[in-house]
């Protein structure tokens, strides 16, 4: 059962703990300096984007990318021979001690309450901390950690230095997982992890190295074989609402891009809320035309 609660518990138990004043912060996206950082490193690529990366002869995408690969698309793109597109699930972060400077390995800090449950070890010197809720904050490419499997950590928490382990360039990649091992928005559980944790024990569950780039919640849209839409948003997604007297909604706790990450969420709300006796409802709708 604990496993089914984790896909959608972010967006929906951020919203049941904004409601008690328990997470009632304004900005919950993750930004260098919430992970000790200099300011002035930027967000330089984002969660759900397109990247264009070079493949072989096979169409298998290179370990080793070419100069100029991979690069994420902005507006509708033409595929090229020997490329293929990827969607990218993580936040990618710079690691310069100032603009003018060339990236550099830097202490980073978890940002979140949690327990270590990997330590800078595999292919891509992955560090992952587990969040009250059971889903994991995973920092990726790292050259060093300070820390270690079972170690409980706060926001302010040196985990090691950033690297570029698995990698072209010297970076911090984070982004999240869920009990499904799906990707998941790491802001979403950037958010939840703000609240400490219920229990320090440390998780039974082994967490394998995962590759951003090759483990994908959905493909991306490919038009006559070629076209690459830049705009890469499922045609439905899924709302979850608590029903009230009478059937009309009393809240609406979120939406998803799938019926597994809204069910998710409602069997959350109903765990968080033990004596409130209110039905959830998922409920399929159109995404809105731009």
């Amino acid at each position: 059962m604990r496993k089914l609660l984790l896909a959608a518990v972010l967006g929906c138990l951020s919203v049941h703990a904004l409601a008690q004043d328990q997470l009632a912060f304004k900005d919950t996206r993750i930004t260098a300096e919430k992970l000790g950082l200099p300011q002035a490193n930027r967000r330089t690529s984002e969660p759900f984007v397109v990247r264009i990366y070079k493949t072989n002869d096979l169409g298998e995408i290179l370990k080793k990318q070419p100069n100029g690969y991979p690069f994420t698309i902005t507006k509708d793109y033409v595929l090229r021979e020997y490329e293929k597109p990827r969607v990218h699930e993580g936040v990618d972060l710079q690691s310069r001690p100032s603009p003018n400077e060339p990236s550099t390995p830097m202490e980073f800090k978890a940002g979140v309450h949690g327990v270590v449950v990997r330590a800078g070890d595999g292919n891509v010197g992955m560090i992952a901390v587990q969040v009250w809720d059971g889903s994991v904050l995973e920092f990726l490419h790292t050259s060093a950690s300070f820390v270690k499997v079972g170690d409980v950590v706060a926001p302010d928490t040196v985990l090691g230095l950033t690297g570029k382990k698995g990698a072209s360039t010297i970076h911090l990649h984070v982004q999240a997982k869920s009990n499904f091992r799906k990707p998941i928005s790491p802001d979403l559980v950037f958010r939840i992890g703000q609240q400490p944790l219920q229990t320090t024990e440390k998780p039974e569950d082994v967490w394998e190295d995962f590759d951003a780039d090759e483990s994908n919640v959905f493909e991306p849209k490919v038009i006559d074989g070629r076209k690459i839409p830049a705009e890469q948003a499922p045609e439905t997604k899924w709302g979850v609402e608590v029903i009230g007297g009478g059937g009309s909604v009393d809240l609406n706790l979120g939406e998803f891009w799938s019926y597994s990450a809204a069910s998710a969420c409602a069997l959350a709300w109903s765990k968080a809320n033990p004596d409130d006796l209110r039905l959830t409802r998922e409920r399929e709708v159109k995404v809105t035309e731009k």
